[in-house]
């Protein structure tokens, strides 16, 4: 409690307070200007014992009270700047303690502040930036962050990394990626700054989230030689990702050009772990592959054609022994096989039923990067990581998008065979899980005529029987009609490929649902983006593997040097092709926080069950072609994978 007063004559202006409680009466300005009268400090704490916080000691908020009224005393003996100064001082401390209406009426007693000297300005700019990020008023804080107090303020200046530093932070959380990273990259320019990691980190991370398009873009503004160099050291490393040995080579050569840029003293801490990451890698691989059966070849292919590409860069490339597991149902011969013969690293099986036999062991005796998934996601051993390409993957991130249209209601079309049902399942699991309906179904079997599949799922069906039914009980035959479907579907989801689809699509159309979106698995995409048959599938969405949306320079390697194939098979040898390119990473993955891997198959993270994800590519059919598009999705969709 602290006691304001004066006693001119008679009256008696009295005001008692305590200056780190979160309130504070309104105290009139003739009280404000009396000279301050401090009682003792054991007095005050036992008249304010009620209003202390009950996360700090009474030591702990007698050295707070006692710093904070010294400074309100200095400041009601001052005047001008000094005054001012004590205050932005006292009620920093108010607000480290979380005392902010007490804060905020200590600082709003500094009059014209655009009059103080510029170390006190930006203190103060700071200071109210702080109060209203306190209130949720970011808006207002980034008022006070960029307007005429802090103009003048120069890079170099002690109080920059700190005012940059919540610059950033508050641009991040509008979005607004170009202006966090530019501010960012000017927090980070003080080397011996507390939050100088902090400020790396962000910055590296919003520039990874960035495309190569949004990055050339970024570096035609920059205006900057810190921030230009940033942005150079994350394209050279995203030019190189697929490949350790490269990055570590690009980030060299970025350092022997960057000579004075932060970064080259200090770099991000996944950047900086690469070495580590690339002297731990396994320097012999078994690869187990059924090679007599389409997907083994396919995956091969994919394998050792990203082989071949890193043996380009550099001859460290580890040895790779092939097991054919084609005609085997037990895994373990051939498994232990693999380990006598030196494996460090074992890549396969792609079996569902084989992988269910690693998973059931108590341990494996190396790192195991199965192409497939176990039955059960509850319990594996340490050493078994599981990659593939998972239906549960696309159907999530599919309707992830659909509930961010809005969509509630859904409709499935799919394929009446067994090995479907879990599939169907799948969806309609997942889409009830967020709160949708499923408020239609239909499924069809080896044919060209979708017309009763479609009536059935729209209830064109229905309305002709109401017809029939009316033209039994009216005497005559001439009645128009004109069918109705139902008009509570808000999205369709179809399990077709490229073939079905063609013929669904447009029997939709003609039974007036034309205007209904259509989202489906990859199967409905073929591999031939400018294929005519594309016309065919207007406007259905989907999520694909980046290898198929994309024409890389190894697709096109593999395509000339072997053959063009089908969409199946190009989504497997991207699987390939990304196993072998994790071969060093799965360390990273395991041991770094939220890894991911710009992979062929998608961007790669890691469950706690040490299942990998994919994130896919949204794509649609336009004009006949298939359009690549970057969809960002609002950050409360639930995380539905596995």
């Amino acid at each position: 409690m602290d006691l304001l007063g004066e006693l001119p004559g008679s009256h008696t202006c009295i005001t008692l307070f305590n200056p780190l409680t979160t309130e504070l009466p309104m105290i009139p300005r003739r009280c404000l200007a009396a000279p301050l009268k401090i009682l003792s400090l054991t007095t005050l704490l036992s008249c304010s014992t009620s209003d202390l916080s009950d996360s700090h000691s009474p030591a702990d908020e007698s050295a707070t009270l006692k710093q904070a009224l010294t400074l309100i005393e200095k400041a009601d003996d001052s005047s001008g700047s000094k005054a001012a100064s004590y205050l932005v001082q006292a009620a920093r401390m108010l607000l480290a303690e979380s005392k902010f209406g007490r804060a905020g009426e200590l600082i709003n007693r500094i009059e014209r502040p655009i009059n103080l000297p510029p170390s006190i300005k930006i203190a103060y700019a700071q200071l109210q930036a702080d109060l209203a990020i306190a209130r949720d008023d970011t808006s207002a804080a980034l008022r006070w962050l960029t307007g005429s107090l802090v103009r003048d303020l120069k890079a170099d200046d002690p109080a920059a990394p700190e005012l940059y530093s919540t610059l950033g932070d508050l641009h991040r959380e509008r979005n607004s990626i170009a202006a966090a990273v530019a501010s960012y990259a000017l927090a980070a320019k003080t080397l011996n700054h507390p939050k100088l990691t902090q400020n790396i980190e962000a910055l590296w991370q919003l520039l990874l989230s960035l495309e190569a398009t949004e990055l050339e873009q970024l570096a035609g503004e920059a205006n900057s030689y810190e921030l230009r160099g940033w942005i150079e050291l994350a394209r050279v490393y995203r030019a190189d990702e697929s490949n350790i040995r490269s990055q570590l080579n690009a980030i060299e050569r970025w350092r022997s050009i960057w000579t004075s840029h932060t970064a080259a003293q200090v770099l991000p801490s996944d950047l900086a772990a690469l070495r580590s990451l690339w002297d731990s890698r396994p320097r012999k691989i078994a690869l187990l592959l059924p090679l007599k059966q389409t997907a083994g070849i396919a995956i091969q292919e994919g394998f050792f054609s990203a082989y071949y590409e890193s043996l380009e860069i550099s001859r460290e490339v580890p040895t790779v022994s092939t097991y054919d597991t084609t005609m085997l149902a037990d895994i373990e011969p051939i498994y232990q096989q693999a380990i006598d013969e030196g494996a460090e690293l074992i890549i396969g099986p792609l079996s569902k039923s084989m992988v269910n036999q690693l998973a059931a062991k108590e341990s494996l005796p190396v790192p195991t990067l199965a192409l497939n998934y176990a039955e059960s996601a509850r319990q594996s051993p340490q050493n078994l990581y599981q990659f593939g390409l998972a239906p549960a993957d696309e159907i999530s991130q599919v309707l992830n998008l659909a509930w961010a249209r809005g969509y509630r209601n859904a409709a499935l079309i799919a394929p009446d065979a067994p090995d479907y049902r879990r599939l169907r399942s799948a969806f309609s699991v997942d889409w009830q899980r967020r709160g949708g309906s499923v408020v239609s179904s239909a499924t069809y079997g080896e044919t060209n005529d979708y017309s009763t599949v479609i009536k059935n799922l729209l209830a064109i069906d229905a309305s002709e029987d109401r017809l029939r039914k009316l033209r039994g009980l009216l005497p005559r035959n001439n009645i128009e009609f004109i069918p109705r479907r139902r008009q509570d579907i808000d999205f369709i989801f179809l399990v077709a490929n490229a073939r079905q689809a063609r013929l669904i699509k447009p029997t939709l159309a003609f039974y007036f649902a034309a205007n209904v979106p259509v989202f489906a698995l990859p199967s409905v995409f073929d591999g031939f983006s400018k294929s005519t048959g594309n016309r065919d599938l207007e406007g259905i969405w989907f999520a694909d593997v980046p290898w198929l949306l994309e024409d890389g320079s190894l697709k096109q390697k593999i395509n000339r040097e072997l053959r063009t194939a089908p969409g199946s098979s190009q989504r497997l040898r991207a699987l390939g092709v990304d196993s072998f390119r994790l071969y060093p990473r799965l360390n990273q993955m395991t041991n770094w926080d939220n890894a991911e891997v710009l992979g062929a198959t998608g961007t790669l993270t890691l469950s706690e069950t040490r299942r990998i994800h994919r994130s896919l590519d949204f794509a649609q059919f336009q004009n006949g072609t298939v359009k690549r598009h970057r969809v960002l999705l609002p950050p409360f969709l639930p995380d539905l994978n596995h």
